[in-house]
């Protein structure tokens, strides 16, 4: 999979592009009959990411991985030139429905990728069903999607949100403490983490004694809720934040005095590349699960890294790598397809789509239609002077039940 880098986007370009939108249509969705297959001419690709608000640094590590891969194949796929078009979602359902109906409507792209919410995922999740419009999403991580609320048209290439907490539920109760308390912003993905941890937490043995949900996107003063931890007197906090509310919760915790009181152990995003670096030493000793480590040792992660800095100008995190992952699903999918966009033949060949990714071993699975691949349990330490995540243990392959029967 590894292949050599042809060329590289500046930062400028890349802003560039992704600053770029158009005015949305306002015509109902239009039936996958009305749009063209075709296996020859421009593969339009339509990419539906933040790149503003406080998830804007997912949205660009997602599109630079995608960009990476791409380019590395000389932007054409099947004999088909790669033509992404991207729009800014921000986190609002409403922006979102404006912004794919542009891309299918008037772009008519191909397909559609991206999406880093899970209400923004639910927000579109019937305008993908209803009108037969593939959607690979490459991060929101909503379980409904893989479950009751499952449709042929959305794929995952990154994870569910059962998956992080589940693998952490059993370990920290195994490894951290016997009590624990959670702590999630208000919306759809902490809940899924408050379900998930609970049930593998409780089924090692575990209690979790209370449930903190803070207000999302911005969490406000951090201080009422830190005083609200401090007091429960639990073995362990488990947390799920992301982005720039990762920071603020991280660096709270830290400040208040928690960190030399209760462990906190969350999932992975809370600790993740993007934050480290503004986190500081107040990341130190957290301990997280997630399916990539920047220091996780193979030759694809080492390869990915490398392309990545030279590329981007900066290290690789793991939002990075579900974009390259994502591009490389486009190119086997397509591969199989022999470049043929017709919507059933797509779906049709992501069933098995399997490759060693930086992250491991990666497999599509028909049922839930999300990625099987390894999870890994980490703690923040320092590595050559720069704070990490080092591996504690592989915990081994993981994929979502595709029901509610495991949290």
């Amino acid at each position: 999979m590894n292949k050599q880098r042809k060329s590289a986007l500046s930062r400028r370009q890349f802003l560039q592009v992704a600053g770029s939108t158009a005015v949305a249509l306002s015509l109902p969705g239009i039936l996958s009959a009305c749009r063209p297959s075709s296996a020859s001419g421009a593969l339009k690709i339509g990419v539906l990411l933040p790149y503003s608000g406080i998830y804007a640094v997912l949205g660009e590590s997602i599109t630079q991985g995608m960009q990476l891969y791409f380019e590395a194949l000389g932007n054409e796929i099947a004999g088909r030139p790669i033509e992404l078009i991207t729009e800014d979602s921000k986190i609002n359902p409403d922006v979102a429905q404006q912004k794919v109906r542009k891309l299918v409507e008037q772009d008519e792209v191909a397909f559609v990728t991206g999406i880093v919410s899970s209400g923004v995922l639910a927000g579109l999740r019937d305008y993908f069903h209803d009108n037969q419009v593939l959607c690979l999403c490459s991060n929101a991580g909503s379980n409904a999607h893989s479950r009751a609320a499952k449709t042929p048209y959305i794929w995952r290439t990154s994870f569910t949100n059962w998956m992080a907490p589940h693998a952490m539920g059993t370990w920290a109760a195994q490894n951290v403490g016997r009590t624990a308390v959670i702590s999630v912003p208000d919306y759809a993905a902490g809940e899924n983490n408050v379900t998930s941890f609970t049930h593998s937490f409780t089924a090692a043995g575990g209690e979790v004694v209370a449930v903190q949900r803070t207000p999302f996107p911005n969490m406000g003063d951090p201080a009422p809720f830190m005083a609200e931890l401090s007091a429960t007197g639990a073995d362990l906090i488990y947390a799920f934040y992301s982005g720039s509310a990762a920071v603020t919760f991280v660096k709270a915790y830290h400040d208040f005095g928690l960190a030399q009181q209760i462990p906190l152990t969350g999932a992975g995003f809370i600790v993740e590349e993007d934050v480290l670096p503004e986190q500081g030493a107040a990341a130190q000793g957290v301990k997280s699960t997630l399916f990539w480590s920047y220091v996780l040792d193979n030759p694809q992660n080492a390869q990915f890294k490398t392309d990545f800095h030279a590329f981007a100008g900066r290290d690789a995190d793991v939002f990075a790598v579900q974009g390259y992952d994502t591009a490389c699903v486009i190119d086997e999918m397509l591969k199989r397809t022999e470049g043929d966009t017709a919507v059933g033949q797509l779906i049709a060949a992501l069933d098995g789509i399997q490759f060693d990714s930086p992250r491991g071993p990666f497999r599509l699975d028909a049922h839930s239609q999300a990625p099987e691949h390894n999870m890994y349990a980490r703690d923040v330490q320092p590595v050559d002077g720069v704070l990490r995540n080092v591996i504690l243990e592989n915990l081994g392959p993981i994929v979502d039940p595709g029901d509610d029967s495991m949290g």
